[in-house]
């Protein structure tokens, strides 16, 4: 083909390549191959992480000729028409989302336009959701594929019992630790559901290494055929030995499981490439450098307009991203404090024993887990064996320290946790990601509510710290502490200069002022309250900005006058309603007979989207907070 990709032109002046839908279809009138089709997505896929400034690149890639065969096969006659064809097919994984957009772009659900809003605010989610026409379910939280498409597959029986139009559900092989999933199977097959269909893309590398490093999944087609399911393997990088299994499975009596093998990164040379012992695949996530999302769309395009020239591009092997064995540079956070300071805590507290749910990279577990392997557990992404496991070790004298992503920890095994708590077992979970930073990958990974539901296990302590210091001795009060606590980390951005409470309880003056106080958690706020009291004193308005590392603890008498001689006061909450910070401020507040607070926090569903239009959104970032004690202070604008 003599196709010529389309540019895309960035505010910022960056220039990107695209194939619009209008080229796709000529390929597709040239060739009639389903292969091109899906070539051409990668570079749309690819694109789009790259104007979005993250995204899950290795498995979009992976997927997206599973993808492309599972709506030719559902579309039948319609395919590429833009017309409706009524079918549902999904993604139970989510993370794949470039890819699913790129897909429903080539069918004419989504505009070119559309293609650069990925992660965006009011644009396209970083995990499909509803809001989005044509998004029949959100995903993102893993586990829950079969579970909605038996949903979907009664609701079409009760709309006629007849109906037995197939329905698609793509999984992921990492995916397949969740319990959810195995739960799911035998009631398929009880209910005769057999236009039920799971295809799963067998890439074999979760979060950080291979699935047989993280969570073995052993003899899947034994496992799969003793649920009552039919059994298929095919090369899942082969849009057209899918589309034949997706054609055998829609003739079989029952539900289908095909495992389709394939490799990570598909289609870019250098993304597919990870040795047996690699520890740290690199283009799970993220976005890339300018020149490999050069020498990535010469491949795509060559992929797709048939010229070899486009495997050409040379990099040097050297590149710190072609490094397995080493993890990749980051910058200075809370995380990456907690990776060295773990090491120190386990140093000196033999009966630490450190879990980890398939994120050890960002968790900041992955040098214990060489430093310190017989007291490391990897998990995989299972939370509720993880934390489960974790209460027995607590019963038997050792304190478990039990990471994961905020929103999966607490969402996903609070049942688990609650559990452990009325055996007043000492347990440490520490949840990551917490708040609304990051925004981009969406609400599935944006923990709102932990607070809430941690808050209400009994006995258990909620920390959040502001910096090292305060991490550093948030831990140490768990340590002695005997019962629950949970450590919330939240965000990966840069945290406030170091400043040692004097208790965990306390707050941390970390600025002084007198005509009226922000009090906080965690980094993010403590920075943009900071900010906004640096915006106010240009005014000669002097704001007092506090921070407090143990959320749920009642305020003492002497913090109570310090608020209340401040007059005005305003809690910045990174979560959703709680019996934390703002509740335990207005008794305070109260009690010496002070004005009540203003709450400035999160209610409801978080927006996603790149971080700062999402803190603007929210009201978090330091004008919104300084326009606020403005109005609170009623000074003019």
């Amino acid at each position: 083909m003599t196709l010529e990709p389309t540019t895309y032109r960035a505010p910022s002046g960056q220039e990107f390549l695209y194939w619009s839908r209008e080229q796709l279809l000529k390929a597709w009138k040239e060739k009639s191959s389903l292969k091109v089709l899906a070539d051409g997505c990668r570079l749309n896929a690819v694109t789009a992480v790259q104007i979005a400034g993250s995204g899950h690149l290795g498995t979009s890639l992976s997927s997206l000729d599973i993808m492309v065969a599972v709506r030719a096969f559902l579309d039948g006659d319609k395919f590429l028409t833009s017309s409706p064809s009524g079918t549902i097919f999904f993604s139970s994984k989510g993370h794949d989302a470039p890819a699913y957009y790129a897909t429903m772009h080539l069918c004419g659900e989504l505009k070119d336009e559309d293609l650069f809003t990925l992660r965006r605010l009011g644009g396209l989610p970083g995990h499909p959701e509803t809001i989005t026409k044509g998004v029949p379910t959100n995903t993102g939280s893993l586990g829950m594929g079969i579970s909605k498409a038996k949903g979907f597959i009664k609701a079409a029986r009760l709309a006629d019992p007849d109906s037995r139009q197939p329905l698609v559900v793509m999984l992921g092989d990492g995916e397949l630790n969740e319990g959810q999933i195995w739960e799911s199977m035998p009631g398929a097959v009880r209910d005769g559901f057999s236009e039920l269909i799971a295809i799963v893309d067998g890439n074999k590398i979760q979060s950080d290494t291979w699935g047989e490093s993280t969570l073995p999944l052993g003899d899947v087609r034994r496992r799969v055929e003793g649920a009552g399911w039919s059994y298929l393997e095919v090369e899942g990088n082969d849009p057209d030995q899918v589309l034949e299994a997706l054609t055998q499975a829609s003739l079989l009596d029952s539900p289908t499981f095909i495992y389709a093998s394939t490799v990570k990164g598909s289609g870019v040379s250098w993304m597919e490439e990870f040795p047996a012992d690699g520890e740290y695949y690199k283009f799970h996530s993220g976005a890339i450098a300018p020149e490999l999302y050069d020498a990535a769309a010469k491949i795509l395009v060559g992929s797709f307009t048939g010229d070899a020239g486009g495997e050409a591009a040379e990099l040097e092997p050297s590149r710190p991203e072609f490094d397995s064995y080493h993890p990749r540079n980051r910058p200075e956070s809370l995380l990456t404090h907690w990776e060295v300071m773990i090491g120190k805590f386990m140093d000196s507290h033999d009966s630490i024993v450190a879990f980890d749910g398939d994120l050890s990279f960002d968790t900041g577990t992955h040098l214990v887990r060489h430093q310190y392997p017989h007291r490391y557990v990897q998990a995989g992404i299972a939370e509720q064996d993880m934390v489960s496991m974790a209460g027995t070790l607590a019963l038997s004298g050792h304190i478990p320290f039990v990471h994961s992503f905020a929103t999966f920890l607490t969402m996903r095994a609070t049942e688990q946790i609650f559990n452990n708590a009325t055996e007043y077992s000492h347990i440490v979970y520490f949840g990551f990601l917490a708040g609304i930073v990051p925004s981009a990958p969406g609400f599935s990974h944006q923990a709102v509510t932990d607070v809430g539901i941690m808050s209400c296990i009994p006995g258990t302590r909620v920390f959040e710290p502001s910096c090292s210091e305060e991490l550093a001795q948030v831990v140490e009060a768990a340590l002695e502490y005997k019962g629950p606590s949970y450590v919330r980390i939240g965000g990966l951005g840069p945290a406030p200069a170091a400043t040692p409470p004097a208790n965990t309880a306390a707050l941390v003056q970390r600025r002084s002022g007198t005509d009226l106080a922000f009090v906080t958690s965690g980094p993010l706020l403590t920075l943009e309250a900071l900010s906004a009291a640096d915006l106010l004193a240009q005014e000669g308005i002097e704001a007092a900005v506090f921070s407090r590392p143990e959320t749920t603890a009642e305020i003492n008498p002497d913090d109570a006058q310090r608020l209340a001689a401040l007059g005005q006061v305003i809690v910045c909450e990174n979560h959703d309603p709680a019996l934390a910070n703002f509740h335990h401020v207005s008794q305070a507040l109260r009690a010496a007979g002070s004005p009540e607070p203003i709450r400035v926090g999160v209610d409801g569903v978080p927006a996603n989207g790149q971080p700062q239009e999402v803190l603007v959104h929210h009201g978090f970032d330091a004008v919104s907070l300084a326009s606020r004690a403005r109005a609170d202070l009623d000074i003019p604008q």
